[in-house]
């Protein structure tokens, strides 16, 4: 005769059971559970928003939803539960299903997929669902495949996916933000969706998901939204209520009633939500937290952010003198009635703050010798000097930034044979994600131009060509005073030099909003 079982033993094994049929019946139950293999060592922060994200991923594995677009902040945990935790949970209950998971890079997709298996190979989710069971000799970085016949595989946006036959087609940020602001990344990653991806698993009728943040009017949410053919089911995350009851298929509308109530209070709090804008500024804050970026011809560089330096206050003592130039001299910029674009700014501390001063602007058709001498020329004026201050010192400018395009190598060869400190400047992106990139510095109202003698609360005459360019920029017919301020902002931005609050928005990683950083450092220190 068998010895009895105690009651704390049939306790415990009917709370297990119990447990378990919630997590296969509830997505956001089985997040909640196995949370602390996905993330270890935090805590699980319940909100509204996961549901939603959850509800709807579970009316895509019921067949109620064909297809779905979910828009969201980044650091949302939309990453956990779309990519990890979602084909984790479907395992449960049919373990066949194959999956094909992209992201802008390999590594994120690649990581996602890790962290997948990390779940269902781990000891909590053996004891439930034995029938998930990697295979030997089949557990790669890129694809692992099941005993039961699933599988998941890691791409990139652009990547391999020929010769694959999914159920679930999962794309999580199929653009970084970088990518999105240049047509030719953004219109690639649109082709492979529309060419290479939709036509994998057609013949398994596989089902797809697109999450991401919003960065550009034509990114691929703009694309999905746009064909009146689709039938995706688009659910719209915004950071702050904008006063639209978003609402979707299934029967969800956005619980929020009052305009600006914040979307994740205890992870998003006021202020970290005012930094985040602030370090977006306002185009990029439309568009990663509200979802709904401003058309491109809305105007990047809001030219009302230049502050004015009245024409009777003295100059401050600058710190610094940075010149910046985008030369124009080849055969191709004649072409273009392309003009060499320079200007002066003047880096100093005033109230407290640090700010720059623009001391001076021209652009020019010059031919080559002639653009030498003129660079020489000017590099050697001396700038914030005092006429009723004698022992006042000015500067002669520090730095000449020179992007190093085809022309620029002989201006940077001839300038530093001449022993003038001229910098190479190797831009990564197109005009228009470097106007993006600059857009938060002038926001922070910290740019000031002079004001004008005889037109008093007027910009001085000799800026006001490159105001005019950077308002109607990207449409503005010359754009090369737009590309030599850039190039100055991103520089200073990239040196640390404006007090910028430090916010993690991209993942990789989930961010912790709770540990915001500052980062002020003087770069030009000995």
């Amino acid at each position: 005769m068998n010895a009895p079982v105690s009651p704390i033993i049939l306790l415990d094994a009917v709370r297990r059971e119990r447990d378990k049929r919630n997590a296969e019946r509830s997505l956001i139950e089985f997040t909640r559970q196995c949370w602390s293999i996905i993330e270890p060592g935090t805590q699980f922060v319940d909100n509204w928003h996961l549901h939603a994200i959850a509800d709807h991923l579970e009316a895509l594995s019921n067949g109620e939803i064909q297809n779905l677009l979910i828009n969201i902040p980044p650091g949302c945990c939309k990453s956990i539960l779309v990519s990890v935790a979602f084909p984790a949970w479907e395992w449960t209950k049919n373990p066949e299903l194959r999956y094909l998971g992209a992201s802008y890079g390999s590594d994120l997709a690649i990581r996602d997929a890790a962290k997948c298996r990390d779940i269902i190979m781990s000891p909590w989710y053996q004891e439930r669902w034995p029938q998930v069971c990697v295979r030997k000799g089949s557990d790669q970085k890129t694809k692992y495949e099941l005993t039961s016949g699933g599988w998941r595989m890691a791409t990139s946006v652009g990547g391999r996916a020929t010769g694959e036959h999914p159920d679930r087609k999962i794309v999580d940020d199929p653009h970084s933000a970088a990518q999105a602001d240049s047509d030719t990344e953004r219109n690639s990653g649109l082709v492979w969706f529309d060419r290479t991806l939709s036509t994998r698993g057609e013949s398994r009728k596989a089902r797809t998901v697109v999450v991401k943040q919003r960065l550009h009017e034509n990114d691929l949410s703009g694309h999905i939204l746009a064909d009146s053919t689709s039938d995706y089911v688009h659910l719209c995350l915004p950071m702050e209520y904008d006063g639209q009851r978003h609402k979707t298929k299934i029967g969800w509308e956005d619980p929020r009633t009052k305009r600006g109530s914040l979307l994740w209070p205890e992870m998003f709090p006021a202020e970290s939500v005012k930094r985040l804008k602030k370090r977006l500024g306002s185009y990029g804050a439309a568009g990663q937290l509200q979802q709904r970026p401003a058309p491109e011809g809305g105007g990047i560089l809001k030219t009302a952010h230049f502050q004015t330096w009245p024409k009777g206050r003295e100059l401050p003592v600058f710190d610094f003198v940075i010149q910046s130039y985008d030369t124009a001299f080849s055969g191709e910029d004649a072409k273009q009635n392309a003009q060499t674009a320079h200007q002066t700014w003047g880096l100093a501390t005033y109230k407290e703050k640090r700010i720059a001063l623009l001391l001076d602007a021209w652009a020019e058709h010059l031919g080559y010798p002639e653009l030498r001498k003129r660079v020489i020329k000017d590099w050697k004026t001396v700038y914030g000097t005092a006429a009723d201050d004698k022992t006042r010192k000015g500067r002669r400018p520090d730095t000449l930034l020179v992007e190093k395009k085809a022309s620029g190598h002989s201006l940077l060869q001839d300038l530093r044979a001449a022993n003038v400190p001229a910098l190479a400047y190797s831009p990564t992106a197109d005009k228009i994600a470097r106007a993006h990139q600059a857009a938060p510095i002038l926001e922070l109202d910290c740019l000031y131009i002079p004001e004008s003698t005889q037109e008093p609360g007027t910009f001085v005459t000799w800026a006001r060509p490159f105001v005019e360019q950077c308002e109607k920029f990207p449409n503005s017919e010359l754009k090369d005073n737009v590309d030599a301020f850039t190039q100055f902002v991103i520089w200073a931005r990239d040196s640390d030099y404006f007090d910028l609050d430090f916010v993690e928005i991209e993942e990789p990683e989930e961010v912790d909003y709770h540990a915001q950083k500052k980062r002020k450092a003087n770069p030009y220190a000995a």
